[in-house]
């Protein structure tokens, strides 16, 4: 059965952008199955201080299946981080900044590591950076961009919805 992985954004979109739950209680009644049937959801997620308090409190009672331990993925992480360290096409901010992906607390590099190492999908909001260049490096990274050069399926939140087949 194919696994997915949801970016923080996506669970932000659930929650704050486009489900509040007061207008949306059947998307609600309807993702809590599909979340415990396709996917994982790594601690560093949770953790991540996007996250408010009604949605962790959420997740506790309807989402049954086990919390993965992203740091059991250590040594993918590194092979991300590498990845970007040795790609021209990005400076030494990307790694470094404040939202750099060597902070242990940024989620990115993480679901990519697990996503390589499971052959799981990832579902982001972000996109391609289709300027791209080693002329122009850039300060950031993005989750398509190194999931295309890894090779890891990676789509959008209405790609996954087709996926799993939502209907609300």
């Amino acid at each position: 059965m194919k696994k997915f992985i949801l970016d923080t954004n996506i669970y932000i979109n659930f929650y704050e952008r486009y489900y509040n739950i007061d207008y949306f209680p059947s998307f609600w009644k309807n993702i809590s199955p599909i979340l415990n049937k396709h996917v994982i959801i790594p601690e560093i997620i949770i953790s991540e201080n996007y996250q408010n308090r009604w949605f962790r409190d959420w997740l506790e009672i309807n989402y049954t299946e086990k919390i993965v331990n992203h740091k059991d993925y250590a040594s993918d992480w590194t092979k991300i981080l590498q990845h970007v360290l040795l790609s021209n096409m990005y400076k030494n901010e990307a790694l470094t900044s404040d939202k750099g992906w060597a902070k242990e607390t940024i989620a990115d590099p993480w679901i990519i590591a697990i996503a390589l190492a499971e052959n799981y999908t990832i579902v982001t909001n972000e996109r391609k950076n289709h300027g791209l260049n080693s002329k122009n490096p850039s300060k950031s990274v993005q989750i398509p961009d190194i999931c295309n050069d890894l090779k890891i399926n990676c789509i959008d939140m209405s790609g996954f919805f087709k996926e799993v087949n939502l209907v609300v």
